[in-house]
């Protein structure tokens, strides 16, 4: 089952964006070193810092 995980973030301008994405996209671009979060409210690309990617980590189910 491959389920998603809603993340409630806030962008460097101080908007509030919502993510969903599921353990295997999460992680798919964490090994890629893609992982990037997008606003269209001011249109500005960030990356999660290492503290933020662990709280992530810990919202996805734990796999069997």
């Amino acid at each position: 089952m491959n389920t998603s995980v809603d993340l409630d973030l806030v962008c460097p301008n101080g908007h509030n964006v919502a993510v969903a994405l599921s353990r295997e996209e999460f992680e798919d671009a964490l090994r890629s070193d893609t992982l990037k979060f997008h606003c269209n409210t001011c249109d500005t690309d960030w990356t999660p810092t290492g503290e933020e990617i662990a709280k992530f980590r810990k919202l996805f189910p734990h796999a069997g």
